[in-house]
């Protein structure tokens, strides 16, 4: 299957930003700004160091396909954010279809980007797959090869039902 990963910068860009900016000024006035300007943000929590209050809660927690994140600022306080993924993946069969390719978050074609796929380097392991053109020839011999001895050791129902009476 052609999965690929993509991400949008314009949203990460935008994380950043509004983390840096929670960073400094981690009041409740400067994070309601923030969680209405920003729909990738789901949950914004700040909580004391030591004794673990929290100072304020904007949001929900837990929502479905969300990353969380947590951060110990310099005054020993606590950010907890819960944003929405800036990195998704698209099943895409030709390379006209990645025109049409938006971000969740924004909506928008402008600023997504293919990124390096770790489903790739994890499945894309050739004992695990079909020989693919541009595979060296042994490879294709083998994998013949061995189709072959499995269809031949192959036992049918109709054996199984003919032995075990």
């Amino acid at each position: 299957m052609p999965v690929f990963e993509y991400e949008c910068d314009r949203c990460m860009e935008r994380y950043n930003k509004d983390i840096d900016s929670l960073a400094e000024k981690h009041n409740k006035t400067n994070a309601t700004k923030i969680f209405k300007a920003n729909p990738g943000i789901q949950y914004i929590e700040v909580t004391e160091g030591k004794s673990k209050k929290p100072k304020f809660i904007m949001g929900e927690q837990g929502a479905s396909g969300i990353r969380r994140f947590k951060w110990t600022l310099e005054t020993k306080d606590v950010l907890y954010m819960e944003l929405i993924d800036f990195k998704f993946s698209e099943l895409v069969y030709n390379k006209e279809e990645e025109k049409d390719i938006k971000c969740p978050i924004c909506k928008k074609h402008k600023w997504v980007r293919r990124i390096f796929s770790t489903f790739k380097a994890i499945f894309d392991d050739k004992n695990k797959r079909a020989p693919v053109p541009g595979d060296d020839l042994k490879f294709h011999t083998d994998y013949k090869i061995m189709k072959d001895e499995e269809q031949a050791n192959w036992v049918g129902q109709e054996f199984l039902n003919e032995r075990f009476k």
